[in-house]
This record gives structure tokens, C-alpha cells and sequence, in this order.
């Protein structure tokens, strides 16, 4: 925003946390405004729009009319695909998440089968404008719910692997992982803001998952979950396809990018994988994010693209939203605090790898642009 109030000629300085946004124009005797903002989902199609519109201000010299009227053409176009696709990419992505954790057949298929209810409730309540956090309230209970008895009824699975691919798309690994590396760059309001909201987030999700938990097994006993079963390179490389798919969709990005949106979020999977198998896991997700990073700049700098549309995605598989999720579940369900603790650590931990990793990618591939991931 700064570049483009130079670039109009009017100099500004802009302070932003998630959910208010100060403007001082340079110049003006009571200048400051204040702009109430909500934070909503990602849409990266408007993202990348709005990039090539702050392109055009900036070279092609765009005048302060045609550059308000392509404004509000971006933000009266269509807000992503139709919600029959959005549903679909829900059951898509939980699916494939249920086999990249070591979940078997019962656990990839009920997680798939859930995942279209949690995209069917959190579409039709969004839609009802419910609040936020009550609709993660509620989808945790009915994902819990539902995974729970698939375990207690119809055969041998892992509730809390279903359960967590069923909500993976609703889990704030990304925020948390967006807030961490706003508190290392000196965004300490901001960071602080994200911080906070994406652990309330955490704490919704798991509240409805332990309700839910807590309702099946006053009903029956809930046997013991089979173990899971790492899946081989292969598989895992196959199953981030139409996971990258499903989140391209999510992600609301425009159709040119989704090849590019799938090719990142195959090379950051993959490549935490084999990393995986000579380095430690910190290490290998370290390693993972300056690839994915590396990859993002460079393309983006070529094709001059932001670089949001291939790093959201890459590291949407790395970040450790799912590790947050499981140690909380730890806490909660089993009253296992160690291990809670433990994973809770180990997923603070991880995001500082992967904010190190962004850091140094930086360095290796500046980018020309410096477009903000943010939601």
C-alpha cells in the first residue's frame, strides 16, 4: 500500500494488525484514519489481481480513476467457485490427508465422506453469517462425532487420524505459522493478534472434538485405534496432486495459477519426504520451506505473479497445525499431558523452522515484488 500511495503521489504511512488498519497521509493535519477490517478467507484470485493492478499503477503509470474502477471491478467479481466445488475439495483434501498420516483404507475413506459434512456445515453457516469459532465448534463435534462412530460400529480405524483430516482445512497451522514469522520480523501487534487468534481457533476445534468424543462414549465404548502406516514416497507424492487441486479451490485461485499451485505443493511435500529420510524432522521441514521458497520467488519473479500463490499451498503441508491439533487432542481426551506437551512444543518448534526457512529463501531468491501472505 505504501508503494502505491507513491506511486499516486501521495505519500502514506499504513499500520495494520488483523483486524484494523491506521492510514496517515503525509502532509495532512489530521491525517490519521482508522479503518475497521474482519479478517475472511483466503482468496487468492483477488490477491494476484490486485498485485497485477498495483503493477499497472507502478509501470504503466495508471491513473487515480481507471485504477478505482478496476478496483471495485476486483471486488464485485465472483468470490471463488461455486459451493458444490468448495464442498467437493473439503471431501478431496481430507480424503488425501487421511492417507499422508498413516491412516488406513477405513480412516481415508470415512475422513473423505466427513470432510464433504464439514464443508456442507461450515458453507451453509458461513452463508448464515454464524460466527467463526461456533462453526468450529460445531464442526469439530460432528466430525468427532461421526469418526468416533465409524470406530465403535462399522470397523477397525483411528478416530483421531480421521478426525484430524476431516478438519484439517479448518486447523490454523498456516496462521500459526504466519504469526511466528511476523513476531521474528518486529511485527510484534500484529504477530501478537494472529497469535492469539489462531490458538483460539486450536481451542474451538478441540472443544468440539471433545464433545463429540465425549457423546459417543457415553453411548458405547469406543475400541482401540489400529496403529497407522506410514505411506511409501510414491503414494504420498500422488496423493499432494488433488490435494493441491482441492486447496486451489479453497484457496480461490485463478485458473492460470492452478498449475503452479499443484507443481509447489508437490515439491514442498516431496521434498520434506526425502529430507526426511537423511535429516532430522526440524531439518527436514527447514530444508522443505527454503526449497518451496526458493521455488515461489523464482517463479513469481519470472512470471510476475505474487509469490502467495505458490507458497501458501507448499507449505500448507508443512506447517504444524496438525501437530498442535493432536497435542491438544492428547490433553484432552486421553489426559496425557506429557505428550501433549510435547507435540505442542515440537509444533512451535516446527513453525520457527519453517519461519528460518522463509528467511533465508529471502536471501537465496529475493523477490522483486514483496507481496504480504496474509489472509
Amino acid at each position: 500500500m505504501e508503494q502505491v500511495a507513491t506511486s499516486l503521489g501521495k505519500s502514506a504511512t499504513f499500520f495494520s494488525t488483523p483486524t484494523a488498519l491506521f492510514v496517515t497521509f503525509d502532509g495532512e493535519i489530521k491525517s490519521t484514519r482508522l479503518i475497521r477490517v474482519y479478517p475472511c478467507d483466503t482468496n487468492l484470485g483477488r490477491y494476484a489481481e490486485l498485485f497485477d493492478l498495483q503493477r499497472s499503477i507502478r509501470d504503466d503509470a495508471l491513473a487515480t480513476e481507471d485504477a478505482w474502477q478496476r478496483l471495485q471491478e476486483i471486488n464485485l467479481s465472483p468470490n471463488g467457485y461455486h459451493a458444490v466445488a468448495a464442498i467437493a475439495s473439503y471431501g478431496i483434501a481430507a480424503s488425501c490427508v487421511g492417507v499422508l498420516v498413516g491412516g488406513n483404507l477405513s480412516v481415508a475413506i470415512s475422513s473423505g465422506l466427513i470432510g464433504l459434512l464439514v464443508g456442507m456445515l461450515v458453507t451453509g453457516l458461513t452463508h448464515l453469517e454464524y460466527q467463526t469459532h461456533l462453526i468450529n465448534v460445531i464442526a469439530g463435534f460432528l466430525a468427532s462425532a461421526v469418526a468416533c462412530s465409524v470406530q465403535a460400529w462399522i470397523g477397525p480405524s483411528h478416530f483421531e487420524l480421521t478426525t484430524l483430516s476431516a478438519l484439517i482445512v479448518l486447523v490454523p497451522g498456516l496462521h500459526l505459522t504466519i504469526s511466528i514469522n511476523e513476531l521474528v520480523t518486529q511485527n510484534l501487534a500484529s504477530g501478537s493478534a494472529r497469535l492469539a487468534g489462531a490458538m483460539t481457533t486450536l481451542l474451538t476445534l478441540i472443544f468440539g472434538v471433545f464433545m463429540g468424543y465425549g457423546f459417543v462414549s457415553a453411548l458405547t465404548v469406543i475400541p482401540p485405534s489400529v496403529a497407522p502406516i506410514r505411506p511409501t514416497l510414491f503414494l504420498s507424492l500422488l496423493v499432494a496432486i488433488p490435494i493441491g487441486l482441492g486447496l486451489a479451490v479453497l484457496f480461490r485461485t485463478r485458473y492460470r495459477d492452478i498449475p503452479w499451485l499443484v507443481i509447489s505443493t508437490v515439491i514442498g511435500y516431496g521434498t520434506m519426504r526425502v529430507a526426511g529420510e537423511f535429516f532430522s524432522p526440524f531439518a527436514a521441514v527447514w530444508i522443505a520451506s527454503v526449497v518451496a521458497g526458493v521455488f515461489s520467488n523464482h517463479v513469481s519473479n519470472r512470471l510476475q505473479l505474487p509469490s502467495a500463490v505458490m507458497l501458501m499451498p507448499a507449505l500448507i503441508l508443512l506447517v504444524p497445525g496438525s501437530l498442535g491439533f493432536s497435542g491438544m487432542t492428547k490433553i484432552m481426551l486421553n489426559q496425557d499431558l506429557p505428550s501433549g506437551i510435547r507435540l505442542i512444543t515440537t509444533m512451535v518448534l516446527t513453525a520457527v523452522s519453517i519461519v528460518a526457512g522463509l528467511l533465508i529463501t529471502d536471501v537465496l531468491a529475493p523477490r522483486t515484488q514483496h507481496p504480504t501472505i496474509d489472509r
